[in-house]
């Protein structure tokens, strides 16, 4: 049997859509944090569009029904709960249960979705590949927000991989806004975007591991 990939996240509902696209890769165990992912607004302008989405979003939640469905068709995404048995709860993915579990369980590949700031001396640890999706969601409303207010409606989603020098941008993909599209339904857009290119990115990194292990022989 492989070593496993281990996804980490935090109370986002958004991060079932996450696991169900990758688990048929080897997603064996998810450890999540308390608590929402982190976002500090740059400004107090963006503070107040921040506070703004975040009320405005249930009702244009309802009025983009028929959106939301379209979207969650494209690609397909599944939103079955992650199975309690594959669960593993931390206060923090900085505290020493977190990296516990992470030795115990010598992950082949790492994935982070909607987390708070994992310390880079916590990533430094980690002797495998790990990846995560940005931007957030509240960042990436809060992009699509200001690209409702421009011209072209665009806004962008990437996969990045941690490294020595920090996070690094391994693919990326423009995101197109539609006429109908709001803060409600920007989870769904960057979901069919994104998805696919961490499918393809954790793909990439699998077959390099077997490679590297078949060249070591």
């Amino acid at each position: 049997m492989g070593r496993p990939i281990v996804l980490l996240i935090g109370e986002h509902r958004t991060s079932a859509y996450v696991y169900q696209a990758i688990r048929n890769l080897g997603v064996t165990h998810v450890i999540q944090e308390d608590g929402p992912s982190e976002h500090r607004p740059e400004s107090i302008k963006h503070w107040l569009t921040h506070v703004y989405v975040r009320l405005t979003s249930p009702v244009m939640r309802l009025s983009s029904r028929a959106r939301i469905q379209e979207l969650k068709l494209r690609y397909p995404l599944n939103d079955e709960p992650i199975p309690f048995h594959h669960i593993l709860r931390v206060t923090s993915l900085n505290d020493t249960k977190t990296t516990m579990w992470l030795d115990r369980l010598a992950p082949q590949l790492i994935v982070t979705h909607e987390t708070g700031p994992i310390d880079p001396s916590v990533l430094a640890r980690f002797d495998c590949p790990v990846l995560t999706v940005k931007p957030t969601m509240a960042e990436g409303q809060l992009e699509a927000y200001w690209a409702f207010r421009a011209k072209p409606d665009v806004c962008e989603v990437r996969i990045e991989q941690w490294t020595e020098r920090g996070w690094t941008v391994s693919d990326r993909s423009v995101l197109y806004i539609g006429g109908t599209d709001n803060f409600a339904t920007y989870p769904y857009l960057q979901l069919t975007t994104v998805l696919p290119l961490l499918r393809r990115q954790i793909e990439l990194l699998l077959k390099e591991d077997v490679y590297d292990r078949r060249t070591a022989k």
